[in-house]
């Protein structure tokens, strides 16, 4: 099976046991170098693929331009640096693809327990991870082997040393007439700098000794170009170690239905501290200005929760007990259109790499078999957009006692042409730690390089990343869509089919509980049992 249903005509070098191609991708088109236009040098044990002419359409076309290949042996460990660049004459240069053949694919895991493995299947393959988003949130991937070593599947990893935040995938085919199967590594350039030339930032291939030591090294190049922290180390979030459940008060859903109003938090509040301090509770509102997604971004109180006087009392109530409390905003998840026209941000719409727009219509809130277009996601990136939702948390923070915020989506991430929606939300990041020291940011969700930015993520898997490494920056919770003891997730899209979401490891993850009015006395003993555990739950 041919990726492009014909056999393109890539030329491989071997080099360290495997064997390796390069190819160019452009806004336009596809190229691989030219056959007759193309030398291989060693020198130092170095090797240089060099063709001063690109090859298309398996040959039928050519075109003015260069790929180089480098790859060389690093000695301390036997792994394999990838290095590369291309040039075209006239079009816009945007990916290069690093095609590997001679490790025998049984597997990609891109996270841990197996939560992200893919199998690979003849002929289809693997599907492409991508990075940064829920598929990869490392640009790292363990590829099982069929071989084993030690009576042990022998893995090899793929790592990408770039120092900047761009698009990685990761996939796998079998080829037919090289009989074997191929991975693939992409590097997409930030769309802001297309140009007729591109560089590959370094790719890292081995046989994985101890997956840890492959994980440290990101580790190290976590820290060392993107200045992360780990937790240990981060004296002002000290106290999230102290946090033993996180319960999650579910407000008013998208049809209007209220879950809980602010004096139905207010009671369970009273309730739970009965069986556990309240020292050890995060409280969590979502939904708690109005109909979910339905008012993002204006986040004001639910009047029918409420409002501000009931808001003010809840919190009043909850630091009596100890208790912290913090709100869910709409974040780079979604921009209402009466949002975005009513403050002229049209143009904070999170982009692809085409710049149109990516419209947030995936769900069918109502139930109507039609899924609501309600606006787009956001690019924190804009900083009109940013400063708007910097001043909501002041005046949240300032106005309510707040002791943090939650973004919804902090994971949305596209090679956007306009703003970098990474850089946009570290600027917010860096900016709240500023002005509200101590607070807690948490989000949904996250990759790699947001992790020292966030003190506590909700996922419904994991802890993320091979290993456990998000644990090295921050700390996890449940997923907000952890249900009732109904069975219900509130006002989650899942509904009633919750089983899907609970996958996270119990030991590394601060268990959540889910309350609707009435459930600490209709379930009373149950919920009782549960906080009298989560008082002995440690990390």
């Amino acid at each position: 099976m041919y990726t492009l249903a014909y056999y393109f005509g890539d030329t491989y070098v071997s080099y360290g046991g495997l064997k390796f191609a390069i190819r160019l991708s452009t806004y336009e088109n596809i190229y691989c170098p030219s056959p007759e236009h193309t030398q291989t040098v060693v020198e130092n044990g170095k090797l240089r693929l060099i063709s001063n002419r690109l090859w298309a359409a398996g040959g039928q076309l050519s075109a003015e331009g260069k790929l180089e290949l480098i790859l060389e042996i690093n000695e301390n460990d036997g792994s394999i640096s990838i290095n590369g660049r291309g040039e075209h004459v006239t079009e816009l240069c945007k990916s290069l693809l690093i095609h590997i053949i001679g490790i025998d694919i049984k597997y990609f895991d891109a996270d841990s327990d197996n939560m992200g493995r893919r199998e690979f299947r003849h002929p289809t393959g693997i599907h492409p991870l991508i990075y940064p988003g829920r598929d990869a949130m490392m640009p790292l991937v363990i590829v099982g082997d069929n071989a084993e070593e030690n009576g042990c599947a022998k893995e090899w990893y793929a790592l990408s040393k770039d120092s900047l935040v761009r698009k990685k995938g990761f996939a796998a085919y079998y080829d037919v007439k090289e009989q074997a199967p191929v991975l693939i590594l992409s590097f997409e350039e930030d769309r802001r700098n297309w140009t007729n030339q591109i560089m590959l930032p370094e790719w890292k291939v081995g046989k994985v000794q101890t997956r840890n030591e492959v994980v440290a090294e990101r580790f190290s190049d976590l820290e060392r170009h993107f200045n992360l922290t780990p937790f240990h180390s981060r004296e002002d979030l000290q106290w999230i170690d102290d946090i033993r459940v996180v319960v999650n008060f579910h407000g008013e859903h998208w049809t209007g239905h209220v879950f809980n109003t602010f004096r139905d938090m207010e009671e369970q509040l009273r309730d739970i501290c009965i069986d556990i301090p309240g020292k050890h509770v995060l409280a969590f509102l979502p939904a708690w200005d109005g109909r979910y997604y339905y008012t993002y971004p204006y986040h004001s109180p639910g009047e029918r929760l409420g409002g501000e006087n009931g808001l003010r009392q809840l919190v009043k109530t909850a630091h009596s007990l100890g208790v912290k409390i913090i709100p869910m905003l709409g974040g780079p998840n979604l921009l209402t259109h009466k949002f975005l026209q009513e403050h002229d941000l049209l143009d904070a719409a999170l982009k692809d790499s085409e710049g149109i727009p990516q419209i947030q219509n995936w769900i069918d809130w109502n139930s109507d078999l039609s899924q609501e277009n309600m606006g787009y996601i956001a690019n924190y990136g804009h900083p009109a957009l940013r400063s708007y939702m910097l001043n909501k948390a002041d005046e949240l923070i300032d106005t309510f006692g707040f002791d943090g915020i939650f973004l919804d989506g902090a994971i949305r991430w596209s090679n956007a042409p306009d703003y970098s929606p990474y850089e946009g939300v570290a600027a917010f990041a860096d900016e709240f730690s500023i002005r509200h020291p101590g607070k807690l940011l948490m989000g949904e969700d996250g990759y790699d390089v947001l992790w020292g930015l966030f003190g506590l993520f909700a996922a419904s898997w994991g802890p993320l990343g091979l290993e456990h490494a998000m644990l090295r920056y921050t700390r996890q919770t449940e997923y907000l869509a952890y249900p009732a003891l109904n069975g219900s997730s509130g006002i989650h899209e899942i509904g009633w089919n919750w089983a899907s979401i609970d996958k996270c490891k119990k030991e590394y993850t601060i268990p959540t509980l889910t309350l609707f009015a009435g459930d600490t006395k209709r379930y009373r003993d149950e919920i009782g049992k549960k906080l009298r555990d989560c008082c002995n739950w440690r990390l």
